[in-house]
């Protein structure tokens, strides 16, 4: 079966000269409304050993526009374990022609670095703008590895609004070396699956695009997929043996950090003169990950077994700079010099939060934090940033799975998780309208939880530069200008002020000699969706808020009220919403409104109730009062 496996790689690599991507042969089903068509995706992995691997890959990619050009992606990566015996791209026109070649001198090679656990890898890649749609463009390669550690996994799916004529996954294991496969989403798909102990083998055909939607999941959790690990495997030339998150979490205390957390007796007296008079552990470490912050800076490095290991507490130290993992180790050992104990933690992070199987044992992470626990909470530290707030994680590593590397072992554990009543964004403005019916005013709007993270860079953008976004967040304010600006960024309590001057024309309207004015000056709901008869997917609103305002209306000279709305409540699974207006003397009002929208899934039906929801908010925030002249 291997030999056949083998033969049959070769043969589809060298049968592009016959023109099977014209696209007249994709199915309609496939190719209508979509950006791009995968013809045929074809990995062959062979386990010699655990630590030998020949991976061969070959994708095939009909693209339609500028949309589905990522998704012909050349890319792959390497480091000095991975020796490549094909590396190849052909590009083909409409009719499958061949219109363009690239060997591997062609490809450009490039460090793989970024804000990640893998820093020793680069990529090898080409650089191809197509002239004209559609292109097919196919890729392949083979290489082999004495590095296990990270077996290719199956992804039939390559992304919403892209079809798949042919997908195939063949692993050949001819020495039974001990392996977990997990599967996921099989279930509602007519996949073949062999499975033996020398082979695994899994195909799909014609498997038509899936639909973006609004609120939609993340795709991967509900597209099939494989995953694929080593009981026993190797990385560069360590090599390790784990069957639970305990003994992976050991292997890398032993043999990853082990040894690297000294620090020079200068340093450790320098960091106990930060913390001097300070008894209490927490606010010792604040100081110390605030003294991390000042002295180093976030910079990609290229050393250490396989990129996962980090450089050296007492070279962070010298060099003032460091990649994630170097920083998050130096930050522990800073804080192991004052006794204080902290855990170097695995983590995936990235806005998508997409989530850690927990039974699943195997590297699932791309990134490195500090876990800090205390008596009455555990806090987070994400020690590449200079400027986040002491355990503030923010929307790129909250609420989701992690692996501490403690004195016993790997802990799984869950990062903090900002809730509805968490993420607050709290405004108040004194506002006056004058006989022309301009306003002027002054506000202040206090954000924190996941707002926080919005807005705590605003006071290192310019003048220019600010006032265009105020002009774009409120833009249905004419002629806005702002003035005044100031801001508070207060770490401790983890809250950014706004606090700033303003001034817009022509805000109200007329109707006969009456004046009407929307009490709701700034935070206006103004997002539409519309009604879906055909939803496909479930509902997911990923985070939950809470919005407060208090606006105080000073009245034109010479106008009173004379009619406002009845007080709004509206309640519902998706939020609630409140707005009410009280006439405080006959010269001026005062304006509150509430909204909380919730987080959570729900069935695909709910989405329309959501729509109408929605809908009502935005209709309720044009709420008018009415003004006559005394």
């Amino acid at each position: 079966m291997f030999f056949r496996s083998l033969l049959l790689f070769f043969l589809i690599l060298n049968s592009s000269v016959f023109g099977q991507y014209a696209v007249k042969d994709i199915p309609k089903n496939l190719k209508n409304g979509v950006s791009a068509v995968v013809r045929n995706q074809e990995s062959i992995i062979t386990l010699d050993a655990y630590n030998s691997m020949t991976y061969q890959y070959k994708k095939a990619v009909t693209v339609f526009n500028r949309n589905g050009d990522n998704v012909a992606n050349t890319s792959v990566r390497y480091d000095n374990e991975r020796s490549f015996k094909i590396l190849e791209v052909k590009v083909f026109d409409g009719n499958g022609e061949e219109i363009k070649k690239f060997k591997k001198r062609d490809f450009i090679d490039v460090s793989a670095s970024g804000n990640n656990l893998y820093t020793d890898d680069r990529v090898l890649y080409v650089e191809y703008t197509p002239r004209s749609y559609p292109y097919t463009l196919e890729f392949v390669f083979e290489y082999k590895t004495s590095s296990t550690a990270f077996m290719p996994a199956w992804n039939p799916v390559q992304n919403y609004e892209v079809a798949t004529q042919k997908s195939s996954y063949t692993l050949h294991n001819p020495h039974q070396v001990p392996l977990a496969v997990k599967k996921y989403n099989f279930e509602n798909f007519n996949i073949s699956v062999t499975e033996t102990p020398l082979m695994y083998q899994y195909k799909i055909k014609n498997l038509k695009p899936f639909k973006q939607e609004v609120f939609s999941p993340y795709y991967t959790e509900f597209v099939p997929r494989v995953k694929i690990a080593l009981q026993k495997f190797q990385l560069v030339n360590q090599s390790a043996n784990v069957k639970n998150w305990e003994e992976f979490g050991r292997w890398q205390r032993d043999k990853l950090l082990k040894g690297r957390g000294k620090l020079s007796e200068a340093t450790k007296a320098r960091i106990s003169k930060v913390v001097v008079g300070v008894e209490d552990p927490k606010e010792k470490a604040r100081l110390i990950y605030e003294y991390m912050q000042s002295k180093t800076r976030y910079i990609s490095i290229q050393a250490g077994i396989g990129g996962w290991q980090p450089t050296p507490a007492a070279e962070v130290d010298e060099l003032s700079y460091g990649d994630c993992k170097g920083l998050t180790n130096y930050t522990m050992a800073l804080l192991e010099s004052q006794g204080i104990e902290s855990y170097y933690t695995l983590i995936y992070a990235g806005p998508e939060n997409a989530p850690v199987d927990k039974d699943f044992v195997a590297s699932q992470f791309n990134h490195a934090i500090l876990t800090v626990p205390f008596e009455d909470e555990t806090v987070f530290l994400e020690c590449t940033s200079q400027e986040k707030p002491f355990g503030y994680m923010g929307s790129f590593t909250d609420n989701r799975n992690v692996l501490m590397v403690t004195p016993s072992g790997g802990v799984l554990t869950k990062t903090t998780s900002y809730k509805t009543e968490d993420n607050i964004r709290e405004l108040k403005a004194n506002v006056v309208i004058d006989a022309d019916f301009n306003i002027s005013g002054a506000l202040s709007q206090v954000s924190k939880g996941v707002p926080y993270e919005e807005k705590f860079k605003l006071n290192q953008i310019k003048n220019d530069d600010l006032e265009l976004y105020y002009k774009q967040l409120w833009g249905h304010l004419a002629n806005l200008s702002t003035s005044n600006r100031n801001f508070d960024n207060n770490k401790r309590s983890v809250a950014f002020t706004e606090i700033l001057n303003f001034e817009t024309t022509n805000y109200a309207s007329t109707a006969g000699d009456r004046i009407l004015v929307n009490p709701n000056i700034f935070n206006r709901y103004n997002e539409v969706f519309q009604i879906e008869k055909d939803r496909t997917l479930p509902l997911v609103l990923q985070r939950g808020v809470t919005y407060k305002d208090q606006i105080e209306i000073l009245l034109p000279e010479g106008y009173t009220v004379e009619a406002v709305f009845e007080p709004i409540e509206i309640k519902s699974k998706f939020g609630s919403y409140k707005a009410s207006v009280q006439d405080k003397n006959l010269s001026s009002i005062i304006y509150k409104r509430e909204l909380i929208l919730n987080s959570g899934t729900f069935p695909k039906e709910e989405f329309n109730k959501y729509v109408k929801f929605i809908q009502l908010l935005v209709k309720k925030d044009k709420s008018k009062i009415v003004l006559s002249k005394k």
